[in-house]
């Protein structure tokens, strides 16, 4: 699916601002809106993106915008890359298009290689048709409660659309908390489907399982 819901759009800016990251993958680039979002907050980050469909990367000139787009999914990704890591891992509503467990390995492979994983997913939404293509169902429904083999993450829920954020196992400048904090001080404004009317504040909860935390930066 080349586009997505803007309920979070808000939010993911901010946290960007915050977190300032200087490499990023954007998995299931689509249309590219993360990664225009990331050029024009964090200009200096290194941007990748992974997108299967040919016909999207040259129609949205995603090898324009990213340094470097892979073409293909992402377990042939996995396969083959390089031990890549990253500052900040962004998945925007297409992890719904897999089978749970796929979308489940890739998350817990993406926690390895990044400080910071954002997942935006829809658990149910209208049939879609973009340029009179029907798009094919979703597969899986991903809620906060899919994250329980996680030790830190965030999440808010507005409009059928879930925000994850995990903490993955890099290290970063900043903790889940002080991220969390920052985006509820700042009020930062959850969208209706149409981008532009204010449903409410954003309020991310913070989920934090303690366990044996000391070997890991928090």
């Amino acid at each position: 699916m080349s586009g997505s819901f803007p309920v979070f759009d808000g939010v993911l800016q901010h946290a960007i601002g915050c977190l300032t990251p200087l490499r990023a993958l954007d998995v299931g680039a689509g249309a590219g809106k993360y990664g225009h979002l990331l050029a024009a907050v964090a200009p200096a980050c290194q941007r990748s993106a992974i997108e299967r469909d040919p016909a999207c990367v040259q129609q949205h000139g995603l090898e324009s915008l990213y340094h470097r787009v892979w073409v293909g999914d992402t377990a042939a990704w996995l396969a083959q890359a390089q031990p890549e890591v990253f500052d900040l891992v962004l998945i925007g509503q297409c992890l719904e298009q897999n089978l749970k467990s796929a979308g489940l390995d890739l998350l817990q492979a993406l926690v390895h290689r990044c400080a910071w994983l954002v997942v935006v997913a829809a658990e149910h939404a209208a049939p879609v048709v973009i340029d009179q293509v029907a798009q094919a169902p979703n597969l899986s429904v991903w809620t906060e409660r899919d994250l329980n083999w996680h030790d830190l993450w965030a999440w808010d829920h507005c409009r059928s659309t879930t925000l994850l954020v995990l903490r993955g196992l890099l290290p970063s400048p900043l903790s889940l908390a002080q991220l969390v904090d920052a985006i509820n001080a700042a009020d930062v404004p959850l969208r209706h489907f149409d981008g532009v009317t204010p449903v409410r504040p954003a309020r991310l909860r913070l989920v934090e399982q303690r366990r044996e935390l000391d070997y890991r930066p928090l």
